[in-house]
């Protein structure tokens, strides 16, 4: 088998697990199962990948090297608008790989390795990112808070928004999201930022919160 041709499969692997995944939900979906949906042998499939664990790994990898560029090239807002762009932006991100927030913890206590992945990524990358964000409106006078309260915020938001796909699949009894949840999210997290808003941006927020389209009202207080 050549390299072009390993690599093909490896995508093709890769792909199409991060389908099942997100369509079916991870623990319903084996090896077998996706060497199958691919036409090929498990033993092809093991070629490439030991085990379930190692697929989602590199998923994880995937989706953290997404978000990171992200963050990375997306010219950081200094006013309300553009902020909500912003948070909608990482949203959109994280429903492509939704499966890996479906159950978190669990996918994390089953893979050393995806622990690892998971806790530099947020500690050493995303954290400091969001504070960079933070940082910029309180710099526009969009917002007024202190280190103390800055590096809290961030990491609530980022808590909120890791979790959240998770919380709305239990609050809609489990069945199957769809995107109006990443809506729901994106409201939920930036909720966080309104007590430190300057007084004069707070209507113009509200009717932007207002103004986003769900179709559950229980988040929409």
């Amino acid at each position: 088998m050549d390299q072009d041709s390993r690599q093909s499969t490896y995508d093709r692997i890769v792909d199409t697990s991060l389908a099942l995944f997100n369509e079916e939900g991870e623990r319903s979906v084996s090896t077998n199962h996706i060497a199958a949906f691919l036409s090929i042998s498990p033993g092809n499939l093991y070629y490439h990948f030991r085990n379930k664990d190692e697929i989602i790994v590199q998923l994880f990898k995937r989706y953290s090297e997404e978000l990171l560029s992200f963050l990375s090239n997306t010219p950081l807002p200094n006013n309300v608008h553009g902020t909500v762009a912003y948070m909608t932006g990482v949203y959109d991100v994280l429903w492509r790989y939704r499966f890996l927030f479906s159950d978190v913890n669990t996918l994390l206590a089953r893979s050393a390795e995806l622990l690892g992945e998971h806790n530099t990524f947020t500690l050493v990358q995303v954290s400091p990112l969001l504070q960079n964000l933070l940082q910029e409106l309180a710099h526009s006078g969009v917002m007024i808070l202190d280190e103390i309260a800055l590096q809290d915020l961030a990491l609530n938001m980022w808590l909120v928004t890791k979790y959240w796909f998770d919380f709305d699949s239990s609050i809609q009894g489990r069945n199957k999201l769809t995107e109006s949840s990443k809506v729901r999210g994106t409201k939920r997290t930036l909720s966080l930022m309104r007590p430190y808003l300057q007084s004069e941006q707070l209507q113009q927020f509200d009717a932007i919160m207002c103004s986003l389209s769900t179709d559950n009202n229980m988040v929409n207080e």
